[in-house]
């Protein structure tokens, strides 16, 4: 059935339409905001919360035209909304794993440190916009295309965003004297 007539038949009161047109999506749902948010408890509340928005939306007659593209696009709105929330309540927004070589303990300290440097540039960036972009392309593995998608914004957007957060971490770090410029 499609999702157009599924959405009539939500609004005129059918339950069980609504968990025909959501149910395949949840899953994707909750791997897009845990990839995000790298937290399976946040994730748990995000999805919910915009399944109810979803719901609300479909029952005041909103047009939804590619509902699969915009239901995760919502879900990834509200999972970045939780990352800045999360984030303003000093919290660390980025989760990143750092693998030790238990060999060769100087390379391993480097490597720590030098993830925590670029984790705490990343994390001071002003512009959100970059430091989601980074995070997700990055940490996260996700294309241009996927992140366009997530986001909502041109793939020539997220490039631009991508070459911009590029060059102001590459800045912030140099500012931290993290890295050195090398005289040509």
């Amino acid at each position: 059935m499609d999702q157009e007539t599924l959405m009539a038949r939500i609004r005129n009161g059918e339950d069980e339409a609504f968990a025909q047109l959501v149910t395949p999506l949840i899953e994707k749902g909750y791997r897009t905001s845990f990839s995000i948010l790298k937290s399976k408890e946040l994730a748990e509340e995000v999805v919910p919360t915009a399944l109810i928005e979803v719901y609300r939306d479909i029952m005041s007659g909103k047009n939804i035209t590619y509902f699969n593209t915009w239901f995760y696009k919502l879900v990834s709105h509200r999972s970045i909304d939780a990352w800045r929330k999360k984030g303003r309540e000093k919290e660390s927004p980025l989760k990143i794993d750092v693998v030790t070589d238990k060999h060769d303990t100087m390379e391993s300290v480097l490597k720590e440190e030098t993830e925590n440097e670029i984790k705490n540039g990343i994390s001071s960036l002003d512009n959100s916009d970059y430091r989601n972009v980074l995070i997700l392309y990055y940490y996260q593995g996700h294309s241009i295309k996927e992140i366009s998608d997530l986001l909502g914004l041109k793939s020539s957007t997220v490039k631009s965003h991508l070459r911009r957060a590029r060059n102001a971490l590459k800045k912030r770090l140099i500012e931290n004297q993290f890295i050195g410029v090398n005289p040509q």
